[in-house]
């Protein structure tokens, strides 16, 4: 079985564990609207699609690609492996903290990323509505960091499929028990933290940068643990209509 049905398959069964969470204990009111849900999977289609015939191989042929030309940094040192792969883990979940940083402060990147944020209600299908150049731009990072360390491709391969849950769960529509949250959140982005991330309030909006872990938000100042307003609303002030959410509105929205 290839990696990348093993992600498909991790993908899809997460995907309907959440919905099903989602209908059993909501965190706000849920009513499933199968053409919002359409659309976020069309999005995501198109940016697999994209993002394959970008690079056919994905992250972790990159990997493997950088192991056998003997190109990046643990490819070089000679180093155990099972360091190499703390490492490497580290190194791009931290990348992609700052990715995601990067995505809010620079204006033309903002504007591709803002399609996510656009969307006016957050459950777990919120995790598949990204932009195809977004994906792009974001591949293209991902695999500089890639080549860059030498990453091992197991630590790749174990690091998307964690980003990829982790994105799944944070946005998912569900509430979990005070203990369980009070725990997690030592560690772990919760569903409750990244709905601030999702508020139209610049203060909130720029803060809560992790996708699996908060660690880098502790270290870095931009952790916000409640809301300003706690029932307030989701998604972004100028982007709020039914026209504004369909598909080729979402596709163009990054020229308007």
């Amino acid at each position: 079985m290839s990696d990348a049905t093993i992600r498909l398959a991790i993908t899809i069964g997460l995907l309907g564990l959440f919905v099903g969470l989602e209908h059993l204990v909501p965190a706000r009111a849920n009513v499933l609207d199968l053409r919002r849900f359409s659309r976020h999977v069309g999005m995501t289609l198109l940016s697999s699609a994209v993002a394959r015939l970008a690079l056919a191989g994905g992250l972790a042929g990159i990997a493997t690609f950088a192991r056998d030309q003997g190109v990046g940094l643990f490819n070089v040192l000679a180093l155990p492996i099972w360091i190499a792969i703390g490492i490497s883990f580290l190194v791009l979940d931290l990348s992609i903290w700052g990715q995601h940083l990067i995505m809010h402060k620079v204006p033309i990147l903002w504007r591709l990323h803002r399609v996510h944020h656009s969307d006016i209600a957050m459950d777990v299908s919120t995790a598949l509505r990204f932009h195809p150049a977004e994906i792009l731009v974001s591949l293209a990072y991902k695999a500089a960091i890639v080549i860059g360390l030498g990453a091992p491709p197991v630590a790749v391969f174990v690091f998307e499929i964690v980003l990829g849950a982790g994105a799944l769960f944070t946005h998912a529509n569900i509430t979990l028990p005070p203990w369980l949250e009070r725990y997690l959140r030592i560690l772990f982005v919760t569903p409750a933290l990244h709905l601030i991330h999702h508020s139209p309030d610049p203060l909130e909006t720029n803060s809560n940068y992790g996708f699996s872990f908060n660690i880098w938000d502790r270290v870095f100042g931009t952790y916000r643990g409640t809301r300003l307003e706690q029932d307030g609303p989701i998604g972004l002030e100028n982007w709020r209509t039914n026209g504004d959410q369909k598909l080729m509105a979402l596709l163009s929205n990054p020229i308007k």
